[in-house]
């Protein structure tokens, strides 16, 4: 069985084309079965979901590299230089000194430090300001530790022109404060078009590192990531892959994304997830689409899929959308031992239960 394990190119289960009215997408270059994984992605970069205004004991729950649950008693060690170490408490010496070479520079710890004390920012803008300029930090960080990286960044779609104005309004108020950041030497701040473009790329590829499931069906983000290939996903309603992350995960690369089938799939199929869960209403999801990733249904080819007798929709919930109460997460199977074996055993992606599929 083809499994993706190739975290730096397309997997060889999977193959980037152009597809008319979606751009470049995944379709199968093989058949594939339920469950199989098609494609494990490792981030070019990350950052924190919270705002730059400290609340105390909020940041110092997550490794500030891996964004593990910290666990009490356990040995954590803080960044050496920060101005705020509860921003970037680490899991392991390993993941502290992974951050200060990468993702925690003295740059980053130098630049969050100079943000956190522009009240401007701070304290009249909402915390969504604030995360973005966390991420044009990340981003401009990437340049400078990774150019290579920072170029597959550049080159992600940016959505419609209607997300790219709210784009290009937040880079007016963000430019001026991020070019005042202190640039190395020989490095310029960014133009106002740059800062623009690397907002939309956030909008439309950033993915959530999520807490796990509440009682009540509630799940928050702990911090985003970007990858290098699962932004080639395109959605659709009913998809025929999901995602896979178990953050909290004991083993290496637990903010790899993981994209498992739901079901087999011919040889030559488009790829496609949802974009956000599958249990949203049909406004809701025009809308979504509409604002964050500039295409409406009509131009996605899509239909209303919430009448009573839709048969396909209802297939889908009945077969693949978890019945525990307050979840609505996805189905898909376990991973099968061999190409011709497909397991029962449903796993769901947001609460994590398993379900026995009568075959």
């Amino acid at each position: 069985m083809a499994v993706a394990e190739n975290h730096g190119g397309i997997s060889t289960a999977l193959k980037l084309v152009d597809i008319e009215g979606k751009g470049r997408g995944l379709v199968a270059s093989q058949p594939v079965k339920g469950g199989q994984i098609v494609l494990r992605d490792s981030p070019i970069l990350t950052y924190s979901s919270f705002s730059l205004k400290q609340r105390q004991g909020v940041y110092s729950r997550y490794c500030g590299h891996c964004y593990k649950l910290l666990v009490t008693g356990n040995g954590t060690l803080a960044c050496p230089t920060c101005s705020h170490p509860d921003d970037a408490i680490f899991c392991s010496s390993k993941c502290q000194s992974s951050a200060l070479g990468f993702s925690h520079t003295p740059w980053v710890c130098q630049s969050l430090s100079y943000l956190r004390n522009c009240p401007v920012l701070v304290d009249q803008q909402p915390e969504d300001r604030q995360i973005q300029a966390r991420y044009l930090v990340a981003a401009f960080n990437l340049a400078m530790v990774s150019p290579s990286s920072f170029q597959t960044l550049i080159s992600l779609d940016g959505g419609g022109p209607q997300g790219g104005e709210r784009d290009f309004n937040a880079a007016i108020f963000l430019h001026p404060i991020i070019s005042s950041l202190p640039f190395p030497e020989g490095l310029s701040a960014p133009s106002l078009d740059i800062t623009a473009a690397l907002l939309s790329k956030d909008r439309c590829n950033a993915f959530g590192l999520m807490e796990p499931l509440t009682e009540h069906g509630e799940r928050s983000v702990r911090a985003y990531a970007i990858y290098r290939n699962a932004s080639f996903f395109n959605h659709d309603c009913l998809p025929n892959a999901c995602r896979f992350d178990y953050v909290d995960g004991g083993t290496e690369g637990n903010t790899d994304m993981i994209i498992r089938m739901i079901h087999d799939v011919p040889e030559g199929r488009e790829i496609c997830l949802s974009y956000f869960p599958v249990n949203f209403s049909y406004p809701q999801r025009q809308k979504r689409l509409l604002d964050d990733y500039g295409f409406s249904y009509g131009e996605n080819n899509e239909i209303e899929l919430d009448g009573d007798d839709d048969f396909p929709h209802t297939y889908f919930f009945v077969r693949f959308v978890c019945d525990k109460e307050n979840c609505g997460g996805t189905l898909a199977p376990l991973p099968p031992s061999n190409y011709n074996n497909t397991t029962n055993v449903m796993e769901c992606n947001a609460c994590g239960s398993l379900k026995k599929e009568e075959l």
